[in-house]
């Protein structure tokens, strides 16, 4: 593992798949920094790059009008995501169980599953029209 430093970085980025790239790369180097080695950094990048993702795409619906706001925090042994939509929310009773065997081989839908799978803590939070909180964490 790699020296670990505490650190903060917020980022508002347009609602485009495009910014998927340099969140990706922010996550890893910022959670390297935090002590991960290959194993977590792996799944941290595939959890960060659901997560905003799905904030472009379900959150905001596309909208050029719109924008993520992502947050990286990291500290020796923990790395802690909050990735904000500006879009209507949705009632996370209603996510669809991707394990379901009717529903396996769908195309889309496991976001949630994977980050849930892979991070310690996964936590929504939706207000009327202020889009959707999404904060994911993970330690070492």
């Amino acid at each position: 593992m790699s020296e670990a430093a505490s650190g903060v970085e917020e980022l508002v980025l347009p609602n485009e798949l495009d910014v998927l790239e340099q969140v990706d790369s922010l996550a890893g180097k910022y959670a390297k920094l935090a002590g991960f080695d290959d194993g977590p950094l792996i799944e941290i990048a595939i959890a960060v790059v659901e997560a905003v993702t799905n904030a472009v795409v379900h959150g905001n619906d596309m909208s050029e009008a719109t924008q993520v706001t992502i947050r990286f925090e990291w500290s020796p042994g923990t790395f802690k995501l909050t990735v904000h939509d500006e879009g209507r929310g949705f009632d996370l009773d209603k996510v669809f169980d991707p394990t379901d065997p009717e529903r396996c081989m769908g195309v889309s839908g496991r976001g949630i599953y994977i980050m849930r799978e892979v991070m310690d803590s996964v936590v929504f939070e939706m207000g009327k029209g202020a889009g959707t909180t999404l904060t994911l964490e993970k330690a070492v």
